[in-house]
């Protein structure tokens, strides 16, 4: 990140509508409380003197601010620019079906380029198969754009280049994020990938991969972003 700029006035009514009409999918956190979920702008008053706008209720929300007094909630999203932004409001109320949420002072735009990549949780595996042979590579890192990882090839004998080679293509591929327990493991899909690098360590017998993903379902790519935002916020809360 090289710095944020500050979205203020007119250009932030211009930016809040925008997310709303192409349907841009919103982060919120309770700050201060264990609880985050995705929404979605519904509304937006025309009235020029009102300073609100209404979300789809997540799940839980009702229950989980039944008893705080004012809210506040940090949001995060990715813009038509494929940057992040950011914000936090305070205060809010129920709104019919929907929830009402204060317009903020400023919203911030993160300089980051779009395509930065962040270290994973020790564990993340991705899979695939390959000539019926099912594939696993520890992965280092990742991006909306791709990832990077370890493949162990101990079963190859004598392998002098990697199994794979740059420019083949993989279908059906499988992240696992890892969790606390099973059950709340994620598990992104990926339809299509290509290699974009491929480079064998013949001391340690791996072989190291980059990827680039090139097809998954609307979806996955939503899910991709939310585990980004974990994924960074877990970082920043670490230091």
């Amino acid at each position: 990140m090289t710095g944020a700029e500050k979205v203020q006035g007119k250009k932030l009514i211009r930016l809040i509508e925008q997310v709303q009409r192409e349907r841009i999918m919103l982060s919120m956190r309770l700050v201060g409380h264990n609880y985050e979920r995705l929404t979605m702008i519904t509304r937006i008053p025309k009235d020029k003197n009102v300073s609100f706008f209404t979300i789809d209720p997540p799940r839980d929300f009702r229950n989980t601010v039944s008893k705080l007094g004012t809210w506040e909630i940090h949001f995060n999203f990715k813009g038509p620019d494929n940057l992040e932004y950011i914000f936090t409001t305070s205060g809010g109320k129920f709104y019919g079906n929907e929830i009402q949420i204060n317009f903020p002072d400023y919203i911030e735009r993160l300089q980051r380029r779009r395509y930065f990549r962040l270290s994973v949780p020790t564990g993340t595996k991705l899979f695939f198969e390959s000539d019926q042979v099912q594939r696993e590579i520890n992965l280092i890192n990742i991006s909306m754009r791709g990832t990077l990882g370890l493949l162990k090839t101990f079963n190859e004998k004598d392998q002098k280049k990697p199994i794979f080679k740059t420019d083949d293509y993989l279908k059906n591929i499988e992240i696992v994020f890892p969790s606390d327990t099973k059950d709340n493991e994620q598990k992104l899909r990926i339809k299509k990938a290509i290699i974009r690098r491929a480079e064998h360590d013949p001391q340690k017998n791996m072989d190291l991969y980059a990827f680039e993903f090139v097809s998954f379902d609307k979806d996955q790519e939503k899910m991709l972003i939310q585990i980004i935002y974990n994924i960074q916020r877990s970082f920043l809360q670490r230091k």
